[in-house]
This record gives structure tokens, C-alpha cells and sequence, in this order.
């Protein structure tokens, strides 16, 4: 495929080695983790200091460079990704190294289209304001967060989750120092100097990574033919595919109402992001994981490890999605303040909703398998329903009414979804483990909302329903029969990774959950 070799960049990608699964499962849980955690403290910074307004109107510039880096990108992220892990699981690592240096060039081709695009946008919508400042610093902040998405694709392609963790640690103090500062003493313009800055340390630590860089990396032209195909696919799937899970209401809410009403929605949207994340903690390696298999040619370890990751994330997500929406009256106003309290009923039911995250594996095995074809045939049929059903309900039911939308859209498309799985890639679902798991994960809901219904906006109420949620789960899923022992072990070989009270913590308590046969 390649006839250039870099000596220097394959040997570093051999020394590398491979990671079992437990391993990449671990290295991509601290990962996601920092990143959760820094995005979730930078937004709680926001909403305190710059108010409902000022949230959203980040929100909706933020939106914009979201959306227009989906209309740039052409899928090259996800192509890097996909393509340099199939080809480490063939041992083909010269290859991988000049291919990764192959995508790099014509993505920051596309990023610097990307920068001038967003920066057009916000001059022409109603957020600008004469702002010249920010849009210099949002055309800054674009080009460097683009070059961070490559950056952070292609390590996940090498499935060097140990150096992605570390990376994202850095890269979130850096965030939310720069973003501390910048929000006190620049308001909305100072917030993007801190996205600006945290984005900065994956990009510098991508120079290192290539610092043999080729400017005519060779690749053979069926490779190119398969790759391009691919990317194509994955763009379409991934721009149609905004309208169903990205937060493309932003836009009609923007424009039928207010940054009030966006920030209603965007907050209420920060809850079942968690949840989100969560599920990205533990499912983030899987389509480079599944795509090293195909590479092996190993398609029965990927049957039965697709099942068993849905599985587990499921039993993960459902009653954290479940008993975070029992508690969202009172964790709300506590993190973000009584101004936001109206976004209450909009955070309870997307929080219940992201319980749906575990069909984030789904898509996974469907990318690994090249058929983005369909993401995007269905995301285009999905995309079409989201904007008629937005536009005919969010002018009269504002964040609520994009709420119910955003709810009927995801669950459509992920039966869709799922049918595909089933009846065209013909792997098996796991329908009976995930009903038992939605029923023990009900118990837990129901009892967290007990619970701090009794001690209403109390510190003390919540810290009891959550914990009495994580009691009643345990005991739940020990007489419903939802977790295999397999599973457990599983489980206990990531927590493995923690530190010794918790591991051990974790440990006893799977244990109590697991049914004797």
C-alpha cells in the first residue's frame, strides 16, 4: 500500500506493543473520565458567573463550530481511526504510519476551509454582536480544536489509550485553568481562550508524535479507492446524523426564541451527557477494537465481544440514566443555581432518555464492519423527520417541545439500528439481559426519587438516594439474574486498574450481585 518508510515513527509505533481489551477498556475509561469530568466543571463555571444568557450564547457559537466541522471534515477523523487499527491488526505498521501522515494533510486542508466557514457564520448570525475579538479568537479556536480531533483519532486508531489518558488529563487542567481565568476576566470571549488552550496540548503533542513528518506519503490507489469510499459514507452519516444526536435544536430554539431557552436546553442536555460519557468510558475503544479483529480476520471473538460490551454497558448507563433523572430537582439548582431551575423537566427526561447510550456499540461494530452507507441512509430519513417535526413543534413548545423530539427521533433510530445488526450484519442482541436490566434499573430509579422526595433539596437527601439507588441495584440485579459471571469478571479485571479501597470496594460488591447458578 505504501512505498515510503519512516523508520524513526515505526519504530516508536512498534514499541507501542498491543493492549488486551481489559487494558484499552481501562486506559479509555481515564480518559473519558477526564474529559467528562473537566467538560462538566467548565460548564457549571459558565452558568455561574455568565448566567442563562451567557450560556446561551456559548452554546449556540459552540453549535456552530460543531456543525461546521461536520460539513469540513469529510469524515477523516473516524476514516483515521478505523483504517490505521485495521491495518495494526494486519502488522502492517510502515503503512499505518504513512497513512495516518496521508490523512493529516488533507484533513488540515479541510480545517483551514473549516476556520474561514465558521468564521462567516458567526458574522452573520445574531450572536456576533460586534465582537471582532471573538471572532478572531473563534477562528483560532476552530483550526486548533480540529487539529486536536485528528490528533486524538489517530492515537485512538493506535489504541494508545495509556497516552490518550494522559493527554486528556493534561489537556483538562489546561482547560479548566484557562478557562477559570478567561471566564472572569473576559467573559464569553475569555471561555473560548480556555477551550483554545486546552485544545492546544493534543495538537503540540501530535508534532512530537510526527515529528518525521512527510509532506507525499504514497498509498496504493485501491486502498485510497476503499478509503475514500469509506470517508464519504461516514461524512454523510455523520452530517445527517447530527440532526438526530447532535444538538441541532439549538439552531431552531436560537431562532423561534432565546439564549434563554437555548441555555434551558443545553443545561438540561449537560445531565445526559454524563451519562453519555459514561458510556464512552467504557465502550470508547471498541470500533478500533473491533476493527483490529476484522484486520485478524477474528470475526467470532467480535460476535461474541459486541454482545458482551452491550451488555455491560448497558448494566453500567441504564440506572445511572434512571436514578440521575430521579435526582435531577434537586442536583440541578445545586450545581448550576435556582436561575436554571425551569430547565428541570427538560434535564429529567433526557437524562432518563441517554439510558439509551449503550447502542453506542451498536455503531461501533457498524463502522468496523464499513457499512457507514447505512448510518447515513438512515441518518438522512431521520434527519428529514428532525427538521420537519423542529420546525412544526419548537415555534410553540420551545426546549420542552424539542425535548419530546429529540426522545422519539433517537429511539426510532436506534431500533433501526438494531434491526440492521440483527437481520443484515446477523449478530445476535442481547434483548432478555437488557429487559432485566431496564427492570433492575427501574427499582433503582424508584427508589432514588423516594428517597430525596423525603429530604427534598438537601445535600443530605441526595448523597442518601444516591446511595441507597447503588443498594437497591445491587440486590435488584442479584434477584432479577442480569449479570453473568463472565461479565463480573470482566468487570473486576478494569476496577483492577483503580486503586485498592475502591477496587476492592467494587470487587465485593459485584460479588454480591452475581446470582449462584
Amino acid at each position: 500500500m505504501v512505498n515510503d518508510t519512516d523508520s524513526n515513527a515505526v519504530c516508536a509505533v512498534k514499541n507501542m506493543g498491543s493492549q488486551s481489551l481489559t487494558s484499552k477498556a481501562g486506559w479509555s475509561s481515564v480518559a473519558s473520565i477526564c474529559n467528562l469530568v473537566g467538560r462538566l466543571v467548565v460548564q457549571i463555571m459558565i452558568a455561574r458567573k455568565l448566567g442563562p444568557g451567557g450560556v446561551g450564547r456559548i452554546a449556540y457559537i459552540m453549535w456552530l463550530v460543531e456543525i461546521t466541522n461536520l460539513l469540513t471534515c469529510f469524515g477523516l477523523p473516524n476514516t483515521l481511526t478505523r483504517y490505521i487499527a485495521e491495518l495494526f491488526g494486519q502488522r502492517r505498521e510502515h503503512d499505518a504510519v504513512r497513512f495516518a501522515q496521508w490523512i493529516f494533510i488533507r484533513y488540515f486542508l479541510f480545517a483551514i476551509v473549516g476556520a474561514l466557514t465558521v468564521s462567516i457564520l458567526f458574522y452573520c448570525s445574531s450572536q456576533y454582536q460586534g465582537s471582532n475579538m471573538l471572532l478572531f479568537t473563534l477562528m483560532i479556536f476552530y483550526l486548533i480544536n480540529a487539529l486536536q480531533t485528528i490528533i486524538l483519532a489517530d492515537l485512538a486508531g493506535r489504541q494508545r489509550f495509556d497516552l490518550l489518558a494522559r493527554v486528556n488529563f493534561i489537556s483538562t487542567f489546561a482547560l479548566l485553568t484557562g478557562v477559570a481565568i478567561g471566564v472572569y476576566g473576559y467573559g464569553v470571549t475569555g471561555v473560548f481562550y480556555g477551550y483554545l488552550i486546552g485544545a492546544l496540548i493534543p495538537v503540540i503533542y501530535g508534532f512530537k508524535l510526527h515529528r518525521d513528518f512527510s509532506i507525499y506519503p504514497l498509498v496504493e490507489e485501491n486502498f485510497r479507492q476503499r478509503v475514500w469510499k469509506f470517508s464519504f459514507h461516514t461524512w454523510l452519516a455523520m452530517l445527517v446524523s447530527a440532526f438526530v444526536w447532535s444538538r441541532m435544536e439549538i439552531f431552531f430554539l436560537e431562532h423561534y426564541w432565546n439564549a434563554h431557552e437555548v441555555a434551558m436546553f443545553t443545561v438540561a442536555l449537560t445531565f445526559a451527557n454524563v451519562v453519555q460519557q459514561v458510556a464512552n468510558l467504557l465502550g470508547g475503544a471498541f470500533m478500533s477494537h473491533f476493527s483490529h479483529l476484522l484486520g485478524e480476520g477474528n470475526c467470532k471473538l467480535v460476535q461474541s465481544q459486541y454482545e458482551s460490551a452491550t451488555r455491560l454497558v448497558a448494566f453500567v448507563v441504564v440506572p445511572m440514566a434512571f436514578s440521575g433523572a430521579a435526582i435531577i430537582p434537586t442536583l440541578l439548582p445545586l450545581l448550576f443555581g435556582t436561575n436554571f431551575s425551569s430547565a428541570i423537566p427538560n434535564a429529567v427526561i433526557l437524562t432518563a432518555t441517554s439510558a439509551l447510550a449503550f447502542s453506542m456499540i451498536g455503531s461501533a461494530l457498524i463502522y468496523a464492519k464499513e457499512r457507514s452507507d447505512f448510518i447515513a441512509l438512515s441518518g438522512f430519513v431521520g434527519a428529514i423527520i428532525a427538521v420537519v417535526t423542529n420546525y412544526i413543534v419548537v415555534p410553540h413548545y420551545g426546549a420542552w417541545g424539542a425535548v419530546w423530539i429529540k426522545l422519539f427521533i433517537q429511539t426510532s433510530m436506534i431500533a433501526l439500528g438494531t434491526w440492521f445488526i440483527i437481520v443484515k450484519l446477523h449478530f445476535s442482541f442481547p434483548f432478555c439481559s437488557l429487559g432485566r436490566t431496564t427492570v433492575a434499573s427501574a427499582f433503582c430509579g424508584i427508589s432514588a426519587w423516594m428517597i430525596q422526595k423525603v429530604e427534598q433539596n438537601s445535600i443530605t437527601g441526595l448523597l442518601l438516594a444516591i446511595f441507597g439507588s447503588v443498594i437497591v441495584y445491587a440486590f435488584s440485579v442479584r434477584i432479577f439474574k442480569v449479570l453473568k459471571s463472565e461479565d463480573a469478571n470482566q468487570l473486576k479485571r478494569i476496577s483492577n486498574r483503580m486503586p485498592g479501597a475502591i477496587n476492592s470496594s467494587v470487587n465485593a460488591i459485584l460479588d454480591i450481585m452475581v446470582a449462584e447458578s
